[in-house]
């Protein structure tokens, strides 16, 4: 009843726990595309960090750029001295002006300020020419500029030098081609075409491949739903299956407690006439077994009743008594006790017979082992089987008729053990033979004695049987059809016992 009840917890645990792996699958599927995710991630962070790695080494031969050349000295305004270029200040501090500057005080004149007292010990003061000097007067020339110096010669950014230093870097394939879409803006014209055309031819492998996982991918998604299309059709037959297992099972509760009830009410334990009248024809017949634990549960008391009343009934149409009933039941257990005893005698019988069947080949081989010219008879054999003297051929064959005459004499024994008249008789009949084949016919003889014997029991056993039933020796068995009546048992004699077809 256990089992019955929680088989629909088990269906649903079994429904819950595929939805469980339905979700871990799911949950699988989106952790190995997050992993695929980041895989393309770092892929193309690595690939532009050795970009930014190769950019040196791609850029080692190439020129520095020139440095800045300060402007050419310009020439003098009119009136105004020379300026001379003066050196930028180190540091990269910007250069200090030549000229004067708006809104400070202009430098002293190196005459000095008019009406002022030279200092000691220095000339005094001489007013410049008013005519310039044939030096001055010519104009300045302005300084050619420095030439730049030349550049050192370097090769061009080529393809093959851009794919070099990105294979040192460690990069291949997908990772070598997103490096070197990185440095497409560095390289020259030629190595930007060449690199296009790779990379166009990239890309479309890339395609083709895309399409091929795609395919493969829904391939391999067609696979699994066919497999779940298969696993939800052998699930659905489970189901049904169980169902039907588990609406047989509560069929069979509910039969199992229809019956509870009825023992528990007593609606089973009541006979039913067939029963009735089965048991009142053995119970007439001697066999008082029929009313034993009768008394028991809540309908004995009724099945014994209606067991004698029927009993009753029967002997009655019978023209029968009480009395026959008890004269019936004393032969009963005087038969019952000589049925054992038959059965008793029967396999002591049995078992002697067998025993002597076995022992009566040895004494034919003894005996043909002996030439015809040397056969002696059985009494002188078994005389030197027991004094063991003579010819071993002839002890040998005394031996064996002295095992058989054992065994003959239980066998025709009525009690089964050998008495000496038994074993007497069978020296005398032993005795009478003088030649091989006179010896051969008196073991024949002596097996169908054995064999008569065997039978007998059978024989008493099946009167005994035939007395207890009441329809005596050559009586017909019940079923037998006869002038159109057909035979019930018991005593053919009585018309009671015939039915009619």
């Amino acid at each position: 009843m256990a089992g019955i009840l929680g088989l629909p917890y088990y269906l649903q645990y079994q429904e819950q726990a595929q939805q469980q792996a339905l979700q871990r699958q799911y949950a699988q599927m989106q952790m190995q595309q997050f992993q695929q995710q980041q895989q393309d991630r770092q892929r193309q962070q690595a690939a532009l960090a050795a970009a930014g790695n190769a950019l040196p080494q791609l850029l080692a031969g190439q020129q520095q750029p020139p440095q800045q050349i300060s402007p050419p000295p310009q020439p003098p305004a009119p009136g105004q001295p020379s300026v001379s270029a003066q050196p930028a200040p180190q540091g990269g501090g910007m250069p200090l002006p030549a000229g004067p500057v708006p809104g400070q005080i202009p430098p002293i004149p190196q005459g000095g300020a008019k009406g002022a007292i030279p200092p000691p010990g220095l000339p005094p003061f001489k007013p410049m020419p008013t005519s310039a000097s044939p030096a001055q007067a010519e104009p300045a020339a302005i300084p050619a500029p420095p030439s730049p110096q030349p550049q050192q010669p370097s090769g061009p950014l080529t393809l093959e030098g851009a794919v070099k230093v990105l294979k040192d870097q460690g990069l291949s394939g997908a990772d070598l081609m997103m490096g070197l879409q990185q440095l497409t803006p560095i390289l020259d014209s030629q190595a930007k075409a060449q690199a296009a055309q790779i990379q166009m031819r990239f890309e479309q492998e890339m395609k083709l491949q895309a399409v091929r996982d795609r395919h493969d991918s829904l391939e391999e998604r067609r696979r699994e739903a066919d497999q779940r299309s298969e696993d939800r059709a052998l699930d659905r037959a489970d189901r049904a299956q169980a169902r039907a297992e588990s609406n047989a099972l509560r069929a069979e509760s509910i039969a199992l407690r229809k019956q509870t009830i009825a023992l528990a009410n007593g609606d089973d334990a009541r006979f039913s006439p067939d029963d009735l009248k089965f048991l009142a024809e053995q119970a007439r017949a001697g066999d008082t077994s029929v009313y034993q634990n009768l008394g028991r549960g809540a309908q004995g008391a009724k099945n014994i009743i209606a067991l004698r009343r029927e009993v009753m009934r029967q002997e009655r149409e019978a023209g029968g008594t009480g009395a026959d009933v008890a004269a019936a039941n004393a032969g009963f257990q005087g038969e019952k006790a000589a049925a054992r005893t038959g059965a008793t005698r029967a396999a002591n019988i049995g078992m002697a017979v067998a025993e002597a069947q076995k022992t009566f080949p040895l004494v034919r081989e003894a005996s043909a082992a002996l030439p015809r010219t040397q056969f002696v008879p059985a009494n002188r054999a078994m005389q030197a089987a027991q004094t063991n003297t003579g010819d071993p051929r002839v002890v040998a064959l005394g031996t064996a008729l002295n095992t058989s005459v054992n065994a003959y004499a239980r066998a025709i024994s009525p009690t089964g053990v050998p008495t000496v008249s038994d074993k007497e008789h069978a020296r005398e009949l032993l005795s009478t033979a003088s030649t091989p084949e006179q010896l051969d016919a008196v073991l024949t003889m002596m097996e169908k004695e054995m064999a008569a014997a065997r039978q007998a029991p059978t024989e008493v056993q099946a009167q005994q049987k035939a007395r207890i039933s009441g329809r005596g020796e050559g009586a017909p068995a019940v079923g037998t059809v006869e002038g159109g009546y057909r035979f019930k048992g018991g005593d053919p004699s009585k018309q009671s016992n015939w039915e009619k077809m």
